[in-house]
């Protein structure tokens, strides 16, 4: 078998056997060495960096990190930590968290993976029995792209200290607000990536091929099909790809058509069926606090309370995140953020961490801090009335 080997500080460091495909498509040059242009060109084109642009030009967000860290995957140096658990050990979480407060917790099953794994989420309210819909409501969501690990530990995080905390704040939320919490949206890319293929982005869908959609390419509502897929973006096509991809071997593969993921379908049934008003959805990297829209500049009709809130949840964090609309960072079609807002949600996107993989526990437990720390002002006002929730039509 062929030898690749990355270019290091002038050292040459063999890349895993493991990885020898991914080395083929780097190699521009066929030396058998990856350099770090080679490296950075690769990136790009699979949409594997955050790039946004300024007045001074197009910027990567954490970019160094993001080599090291493809490096260290090239090398098979990236494994799970103890630290993060895997989808067996969250959803266990969720169920001892129902069996020790049935009053309060109820876990709904909403469908099944491809390989067969329960998307399961979580309601959390002051009483469990009490009629849903008639309180406003919250979704918040994890792991839709299965190498953003902290971002599940940091959605179920909030339910652990809304119901284990000596919180009163936090607590008093139950009183005003359902809130739902999808720690797992993506089980069985997650359980690839923390185990087998930490790189691994999309859910496990195959297809004669290829492997994968990303899940958060492949929201569809017939309220603007355009948000899925742009008018001059052809299905047969990828040099005209707009905000996601045609080719199943793409990390942003949009998927067959809108919806067809069984993921997708599970939580587009959920929110509409229990008439959830907003939606926080956790990504990672970058800080950044995004609002709508991600397929268009044009602007949402509540940019100012999307601003003004973003800007107060960021100023408790001691303004450690960028607000921004979507696009700004890059164009996005068939995303959660923008469906969600279509539908009437009020909705945001967190980018959190500095890389997808966290390096420590205390680096993990500062992002989850932060993202509890926003989610609390998110909830005030979302209790107050300060965001719109499904009285609100945002389409005509």
């Amino acid at each position: 078998m062929d030898k690749y080997y990355i270019k290091d500080n002038n050292n040459l460091i063999a890349i895993s056997n493991k990885y020898i495909d991914y080395a083929k498509n780097i190699d521009v040059n066929r030396d058998h060495i990856l350099d770090d242009n080679e490296i950075v060109d690769f990136l790009v084109k699979n949409d594997d960096f955050k790039i946004y642009a300024t007045d001074k030009g197009i910027e990567f967000v954490n970019k160094d990190n993001i080599i090291q860290d493809f490096k260290l995957f090239l090398r098979d140096k990236i494994k799970g930590p103890d630290f993060i658990r895997d989808y067996n050990q969250i959803i266990n979480k969720m169920k001892e968290l129902e069996q020790k407060y049935p009053d309060k917790v109820k876990l709904e099953y909403l469908g099944k993976t491809f390989e067969g794994r329960d998307i399961v989420a979580m309601r959390i309210s002051k009483n469990i029995n009490d009629e849903e819909g008639k309180k406003k409501s919250i979704l918040i969501t994890g792991l839709h792209h299965a190498r953003e690990w902290a971002t599940g530990e940091s959605a179920l995080n909030i339910a652990e200290k809304l119901l284990e905390s000596n919180d009163n704040e936090l607590n008093n939320y139950l009183n005003d607000l359902d809130i739902y919490i999808l720690p797992v949206v993506n089980p069985d890319g997650y359980e690839y990536s923390l185990k087998e293929y930490a790189w691994w982005r999309k859910n496990k869908k195959t297809f004669e091929n290829g492997m994968g959609v990303d899940l958060n390419r492949n929201y569809f509502t017939p309220k603007d099909p355009t948000l899925y897929r742009q008018p001059n973006d052809k299905p047969d096509n990828t040099w005209d790809d707009y905000g996601a991809s045609d080719s199943v071997y793409s990390d942003t593969y949009r998927g067959p058509y809108g919806n067809s993921e069984e993921e997708i379908k599970a939580i587009t049934k959920l929110v509409n069926s229990k008439h959830i008003d907003t939606v926080i959805d956790i990504h990672s990297y970058g800080n950044m606090i995004l609002y709508p829209w991600g397929y268009t500049n044009n602007p949402t009709e509540i940019d100012q309370i999307y601003e003004e809130v973003a800007k107060e949840m960021n100023s408790f964090v001691n303004n450690s995140f960028r607000v921004m609309q979507a696009i700004k960072l890059y164009p996005t079609t068939g995303s959660s953020l923008d469906y969600h807002h279509k539908e009437g949600r009020f909705s945001y996107t967190f980018e959190i961490g500095n890389s997808f993989f966290p390096k420590s526990k205390e680096e993990l437990d500062s992002q989850k801090q932060k993202v509890l720390t926003m989610v609390k002002i998110f909830m005030k006002n979302l209790s107050a009335g300060k965001i719109p929730t499904q009285k609100y039509i945002v389409s005509k």
